[in-house]
């Protein structure tokens, strides 16, 4: 073969490999407006903002919430959407969206630094957090007293890492004696049998532990490690990240957010909070950064 015939068939496989990898890499847009379909991805073990209620319906903020963004996507892309909803957990939500199994997940989930090297999350951040920690009523006087002590943890969350980095602020030099449970529900059992001094979590899953537990647990201590929940999406796809984006602004700005947020977690609602948890926008969207560290 003549090297200039070489030299073109070369050029012509680089091209068609370049335009196989532009096709690979079509933007989940594009496909959920081809399809009629969105997939979003949530936990079922996590209320109140993602559970099986006592009838076997699975609901919660995060659900309520899925179900105003695919109806807003679907106005933005002139069609109406078919809602397919996915179970993920903490273990998993992650790899879903790189294998593009979901499309989005909305499974309180944290925006971290490291999560956000594995993938995209929209913006604003959809509902504000802190950790805090949970007992028996009048186990703990202080939250120096949890140094060192039997600790449940959800698996896959970082609200250990963010305990230890508290009490070390406070003095302690002890690290958790961990036990790690598939679901806050196995957590509290956990404490619940004495097998655990505490459990530590995100304020919203606290709040909603609190409303099925009774008068014989408290939390211990004041809220502390801000976070701020992140609707996940797949990386490097900017077009499916700023619809997703987009939607979550225009429900804040319509009042359709307002309204979820106020019948879970308002004054009256199903687990009040105590905190204002909802989306800063614009000139707060991270909080005051003299105060707010990116959680780990």
């Amino acid at each position: 073969m003549k090297r200039s015939s070489l030299v073109a068939l070369i050029a012509l496989l680089f091209l068609v490999g370049s335009v196989s990898s532009a096709v690979a890499r079509k933007s989940i847009y594009d496909e959920v407006k081809k399809k009629g379909k969105i997939r979003i991805g949530s936990n079922n073990t996590v209320p109140p903002v993602n559970y099986i209620d006592k009838n076997g319906n699975w609901t919660g903020f995060d659900l309520d919430l899925g179900e105003a963004m695919a109806e807003r996507i679907g106005e933005m892309m002139g069609r109406k959407l078919e809602l397919e909803r996915i179970i993920v957990n903490n273990k998993t939500r992650i790899a879903f969206l790189a294998n593009r199994r979901i499309d989005i997940t909305i499974s309180s989930m944290s925006h971290t630094r490291s999560r956000d090297e594995q993938i995209d999350f929209a913006e604003p951040p959809y509902l504000w957090s802190g950790k805090i920690f949970y007992a028996k009523k009048g186990r703990f006087k202080n939250p120096i007293d949890i140094c060192g002590k039997r600790m449940a943890v959800t698996q896959g969350s970082n609200a250990y890492l963010a305990g230890q980095d508290y009490l070390k602020e406070l003095g302690c030099d002890k690290k958790f004696q961990i036990s790690s449970f598939q679901t806050n529900a196995e957590c509290f059992l956990a404490l619940k049998q004495g097998k655990v001094d505490a459990y530590i979590q995100d304020t919203p899953i606290i709040a909603g532990v609190a409303g099925a537990a009774g008068v014989n647990y408290e939390p211990v201590g004041p809220i502390f490690s801000p976070g701020l929940y992140g609707m996940g999406v797949p990386a490097n796809d900017s077009k499916w990240r700023d619809t997703v984006s987009f939607a979550l602004q225009d429900l804040i700005a319509n009042g359709t957010y307002e309204k979820i947020y106020q019948k879970w977690f308002g004054p009256n609602g199903i687990a009040p909070l105590p905190i204002n948890a909802r989306p800063r926008l614009p000139e707060d969207l991270f909080g005051n950064r003299n105060q707010f560290v990116w959680p780990r």
